[in-house]
């Protein structure tokens, strides 16, 4: 009995516990089930909203539609007239049409002209804007069309006459002043300093310029402008390009300059080789006069030339000698002078071998100096790669202009040295002959 009591007294204090927990959970579904209701209603509000903002985009997507199809149709209607008006301009026009491309033709070869010609250095404008003529699509009206024929006459006049102009000239330290020059039609400046010089019009700078070397007629310049009456000029009918080839023209000293140490070294070589020959030629000219005067002379031989120390060794030998040791003592008598005579050949023909070796080497050494240069710059700017092959063509050029000479100076030394042997030989094969013949008798 006490048992039953406690458990209905457990089971009434879970009730009373559980009360709140059931009210709570009650009180919680009612708050969801009225923020749904509320998420609900206002869902059903946007999609009304929505509803309503899509029929008024459709009817403005008809009303644009509409609007297209509209400006369609005028757009083909006006492809239409415009057709209708081109043929129109076109037969109205007739041959003014080419007339006109004509003109617009002569603008821009003018314009070409004008942009770089000597005439405008001082600032002169054109009568006619040549850019807009050039480029225009419009046909020109009569006042341009005149305008383009006062700039054609304009340059024919300036182009023919000599004037004082105030144009701007680069100084030597790059500034550029606004100085007074000689203008010789469209084809030279001169400067009018204190030493009249040609210059040049830089279309770059937009300046005059001296070039990099004066002219060898530039003498004439001082003589020109200081005279009273005619005197002779020297102008550059190119317009400036003629200049410029003969400033970019190297002298011979700078085209040697370029060769670097292995042209100098094929010069020193050359100069040693001329030399050389210079120096045998001399010395077989005196032995070979000589032994021409020994040849004419009646009197006894001599020592003081080859031919002479021949005949003498050939007249120490006794009458009764015999043949075989004369022509041995001859022999030895002519070696003896072949030393002499033969110096240095050698020497000059190895030079003239080595000449075009050392322009081979100057070749390579002058490619690997352009590679290098390509390699670290790039094969953009043929300015950088240009010592490289200065350097490669100007040291096979002076190696073949060096061996040349000394091939031919060589040849020219043993031919004449050959010459000489010969009559040694000759002269030795006579006394051999004339001892036979005695010795016959």
């Amino acid at each position: 009995m006490r048992r039953i009591t406690t458990l209905l007294f457990v089971l009434l204090s879970m009730s009373t516990q559980a009360t709140p927990l059931i009210e709570s959970a009650q009180q919680f579904n009612r708050y969801e089930q009225a923020f749904n209701q509320s998420r609900l209603a206002a869902f059903n509000g946007d999609l009304r909203t929505q509803e309503q903002k899509l029929k008024e985009a459709r009817s403005a997507l008809a009303k644009e539609q509409a609007r297209a199809e509209a400006l369609r149709e005028q757009f083909s209607k006006n492809e239409e007239v415009l057709t209708e008006k081109t043929e129109a301009l076109r037969l109205r026009t007739g041959s003014l049409g080419e007339m006109f491309g004509v003109v617009r033709q002569v603008a821009g070869d003018l314009r070409t002209i004008t942009s770089s010609s000597i005439t405008r250095i001082d600032g002169t404008a054109t009568p006619a804007n040549l850019d807009t003529l050039a480029e225009s699509k419009a046909l020109p009206d009569l006042a341009k069309i005149k305008a383009l024929w006062q700039t054609l006459r304009q340059e024919t006049e300036l182009s023919g006459q000599i004037a004082t102009i105030t144009a701007p000239v680069v100084q030597p330290d790059g500034t550029t002043v606004d100085q007074e020059a000689l203008r010789i039609g469209a084809f030279s400046v001169i400067g009018t300093g204190s030493e009249p010089m040609y210059l040049i019009a830089d279309e770059q700078l937009g300046a005059l310029r001296p070039p990099y070397r004066q002219p060898a007629d530039a003498s004439l310049l001082s003589n020109w402008v200081s005279a009273d009456g005619l005197a002779n000029i020297a102008i550059d009918p190119a317009r400036g390009a003629l200049l410029n080839i003969e400033a970019a023209t190297p002298s011979i000293s700078e085209r040697i300059q370029q060769g670097g140490t292995i042209g100098y070294i094929i010069i020193g070589l050359g100069f040693v080789g001329l030399l050389i020959a210079l120096w045998r030629l001399a010395a077989l000219i005196a032995i070979g006069g000589g032994m021409r005067q020994q040849l004419k002379s009646k009197q006894p031989p001599s020592e003081d030339n080859a031919l002479g120390r021949v005949m003498l060794a050939a007249r120490k030998s006794t009458q009764g000698q015999d043949q075989e040791l004369l022509e041995a003592r001859l022999d030895e008598a002519v070696l003896r002078e072949l030393p002499a005579i033969e110096r240095g050949q050698a020497i000059i023909k190895l030079l003239a071998g080595i000449a075009p070796l050392m322009g081979l080497l100057g070749t390579v050494t002058g490619m690997i100096a352009t590679f290098q240069a390509i390699t670290a710059f790039g094969s953009g700017d043929a300015k950088l790669m240009a010592a490289g092959i200065s350097q490669a063509l100007i040291t096979t050029v002076l190696g073949l202009v060096v061996a040349v000479p000394l091939l031919l100076l060589h040849s020219w030394v043993s031919s004449r040295s050959r010459e000489l042997v010969h009559i040694l030989d000759e002269q030795s094969a006579g006394i051999i002959a004339e001892a036979q013949e005695k010795s016959e008798q």
